[in-house]
């Protein structure tokens, strides 16, 4: 569930075609039905309003988490490259692999061919990707990071990392717990609807 992939980072997708903003909405959608749900079991009165107070504050909450995760990740990725978010998605897998075909980077990064191979061409431009036909198969594209691009990725890896640090402030009793609500919260926003 990592874009980044540094530390176990929480970020279910979110610098995918619909980013951030994209997650917090189905964050607080997931939450509103959740609380629709309620209502409609039949929770009334004084107890039924509370619940749908609670269920309004969670979404709140998701939301502002959400939200602050992206603010945090576009400062990182400004402070330590000028990589957007979904160009830091797009090249993170190759700190691990020296080439990769577009078609990977694109899943990796939640986003579409058409729009990995835009995204590339840019970074291309910027110096930071080198691309070429594969000699076994010339329809296909494999990437490559320059050391610019190298030193792009490890700057924001680095930051986030420390960014990541904070979350020792949270005894391991806290952690456990918010690891257990923030992967259910994440099975409720992936859970398909019944649009």
């Amino acid at each position: 569930m990592s874009d980044v992939g540094v530390g176990g980072e929480v970020d279910a997708g979110m610098v995918g075609e619909g980013g951030a903003e994209g997650v917090a909405k189905g964050a607080a959608g997931v939450i509103a039905e959740v609380g629709a749900d309620s209502e409609a079991s039949g929770v009334s009165g004084a107890s039924g309003a509370s619940e749908a107070s609670g269920v309004e504050e969670l979404a709140q909450a998701a939301d502002a988490l959400f939200y602050a995760m992206r603010r945090a990740r576009a400062v990182a990725g400004q402070q330590g490259s000028g990589l957007t978010l979904a160009q830091l998605a797009l090249l993170n897998p190759l700190a691990e692999e020296r080439e990769l075909p577009v078609g990977q980077l694109a899943a990796a990064a939640d986003v579409s061919v058409p729009t990995a191979t835009r995204m590339l061409q840019q970074l291309e431009s910027k110096g930071s990707v080198v691309r070429r036909r594969s000699p076994a198969d010339e329809r296909r594209v494999l990437v490559s990071l320059t050391d610019e691009g190298n030193e792009q990725l490890a700057a924001v890896r680095s930051l986030l990392r420390e960014r990541q640090a904070r979350l020792a402030r949270f005894s391991p009793a806290e952690r456990d717990q918010l690891v257990g609500q923030l992967r259910r919260l994440t099975d409720l926003i992936a859970e398909p609807g019944d649009d």
